[in-house]
C-alpha cells in the first residue's frame, strides 16, 4: 500500500488511468424503468411550505440514465455537506483507497531534540499519539538516550500551507465546526490550534515514559532518521467517516491530499483547481461549479442537484470499481438506519418516509438554510434510481427537522414506496 508521506506525491493521471482499468470489475444495478406516475407525485409533494420555493431535484433511472423526475436540476445551488460526495471521489481517485497517512517522530538536530512530522492524518487519534510517544521513547532508550534526559520536541507540521478560513467561511466557523487545516492534528479538535494540542499530548506522554519534554519552536523535519511512526489510517478509512457521519475537518485534510497529488499548493486555491481537474479527467463537466472547500460549509459552493447526479452515476455505474466502498453500510448513510440518517435524528421515521427505510444510501447536507440529499435509491421492484434534492432558502418558521422529513418523503416518493 502506498503511504500519503510529505516527500512523495503520486501522479494523478496513473491514478485515472488506475481508475478507469477497474471499470469493469463491479456488477452494474437492475433497471428501474422510468415512471410518469412517480414524477406527478413528487411534482405535488414538491408544493410544501417546509420546502420553501428554492428546490432543486434530480432523478434518474441509475442504469439507462433516464430522467424519473426533474425540477430547476440545472440550478446552481448550496450543497451543504453533499459537497462531501465530491470529496470522497476526488480522493478514491487521487490518492487511491489503500494509501496510508504517515505520521514519523525523528531525530531533531542534537540528541536531546525530537520532530513530530505531520502527514497529514484525518483519523489520528489522541491514542495514536501516545503510541508514537510510547515508541520512541523505547527508540531513544535503545539509542543510548537514558531516561530521565530533558527532551525538546518540534513540530514539522508544513505538509499544508497556513490558509485560515476558506472563502466562504463564517467566523464562527473556527472553533465549532471545522478546524484551521493542518497536517498535524488529533481526530474531533475543532479548535485553532491543533497542531500545538497534538505536539501537547506526545509531550505528555514522553515525560510519562521518563523523558522530560517540552514543546520548542517549529523545525523542518527533512530526511532526519525516524525514530517511530504511525500508519495505522488509509484513504479509504477517511472516507467512510467522512461520508456516514459527515466529518467536516476529515474533508478538508481529503480536499487538501488531492492538491498535493495533482502537484498543486495544497491551499484553497490549488485544492479547488485539483479537485476539478479530477472530475474533467473522469469525465464530469464542471463548467458553472464552485468547489471552493472539501466539506460543504462555504456559502459560496455552488453545483446542481445534475451535477450531483452525474457524479453519483459515474461512481455507482459507469466507473464503478474505485468508488464500491462509498455505497458500503459503514460508508454512506443508509436511511433510517446508519449515519446522519439514522433513525434518532428523526430520519425516514414519518408514516410517509418509514417505508423506504433501508432501501437508500445518500449524503445529507445542513447549513441553518440549506438541506441536501443526494444518493442512491433501490426502488420497491428492484431497480436503482440516482437522485440529488437540495433546498436552499428554507423557509426559517419551520424546523430544520420539519424540511428534513419533507426530503425524506420525496425520497420516499423515488423509491416508489410512498405512492
Amino acid at each position: 500500500m502506498v503511504p500519503v508521506r510529505p516527500t512523495r506525491r503520486r501522479p494523478l493521471a496513473v491514478c485515472l488511468t488506475l481508475a478507469g482499468a477497474l471499470t469493469l470489475a463491479v456488477t452494474t444495478p437492475a433497471v428501474a424503468a422510468p415512471d410518469p406516475a412517480v414524477d406527478a407525485l413528487i411534482v405535488k409533494r414538491l408544493d410544501n411550505p417546509r420546502l420553501g420555493s428554492t428546490v432543486g431535484l434530480l432523478a434518474i433511472d441509475a442504469v439507462t440514465g433516464e430522467v424519473v423526475s426533474d425540477h430547476a436540476s440545472t440550478q446552481p445551488m448550496l450543497p451543504a455537506s453533499n459537497m462531501k460526495i465530491v470529496t470522497a471521489v476526488t480522493s478514491l481517485t487521487a490518492l487511491g483507497p489503500d494509501s496510508r497517512f504517515v505520521t514519523r517522530m525523528r531525530a531533531g538536530a542534537t540528541p536531546t531534540d525530537v520532530v513530530l512530522e505531520g502527514g497529514g492524518d484525518p483519523l489520528l487519534s489522541t491514542a495514536d499519539l501516545r503510541r508514537l510517544a510510547t515508541r520512541t521513547a523505547a527508540a531513544l532508550a535503545t539509542a543510548g538516550v537514558a531516561p530521565g534526559t530533558p527532551l525538546t520536541l518540534h513540530v514539522d507540521d508544513d505538509l499544508f500551507p497556513d490558509t485560515g478560513r476558506a472563502p466562504g467561511w463564517t467566523r464562527s466557523y473556527i472553533p465549532s465546526v471545522a478546524a484551521s487545516v493542518e497536517a498535524l492534528a488529533r481526530v474531533w479538535d475543532y479548535s485553532r490550534d491543533p497542531s500545538a494540542n497534538a505536539a501537547a499530548t506526545v509531550a505528555k506522554r514522553l515525560s510519562a515514559k521518563g523523558y522530560p519534554t517540552t514543546v520548542g519552536a517549529d523545525a523542518d523535519a527533512g530526511e532526519a532518521p525516524v525514530l517511530a511512526e504511525s500508519a495505522k489510517h488509509t484513504v479509504a478509512d477517511a472516507v467512510r467517516v467522512m461520508l456516514r457521519i459527515s466529518e467536516n475537518n476529515v474533508a478538508e485534510v481529503l480536499y487538501r491530499h488531492v492538491a498535493r497529488a495533482a502537484g498543486l499548493p495544497a491551499d484553497w486555491d490549488g485544492s479547488r483547481q485539483a479537485a476539478e481537474q479530477v472530475l474533467q479527467g473522469l469525465g464530469i463537466d464542471v463548467t458553472g461549479m464552485a468547489l471552493n472547500d472539501g466539506s460543504g460549509l462555504s456559502r459560496t459552493n455552488r453545483v446542481t442537484p445534475r451535477f450531483l447526479v452525474d457524479v453519483l452515476r459515474m461512481a455507482r455505474v459507469t466507473n464503478p470499481a474505485p468508488f464500491t466502498l462509498m455505497f458500503e453500510d459503514d460508508a454512506m448513510p443508509v436511511a433510517g438506519q446508519t449515519g446522519t440518517l439514522d433513525d434518532r435524528y428523526g430520519r425516514f421515521t414519518t408514516k410517509q418516509a418509514r417505508c423506504a427505510a433501508g432501501a437508500v444510501k445518500a449524503k445529507t447536507g445542513t447549513l441553518f438554510d440549506t438541506v441536501g440529499l443526494s444518493g442512491v435509491a433501490t426502488t420497491t421492484t428492484g431497480g436503482e434510481r440516482i437522485f440529488s434534492i437540495l433546498v436552499n432558502d428554507r423557509p426559517q418558521r419551520f424546523s430544520t427537522l420539519s424540511t428534513r422529513q419533507a426530503v425524506d418523503g420525496l425520497t420516499a416518493t423515488i423509491t416508489g414506496c410512498w405512492d
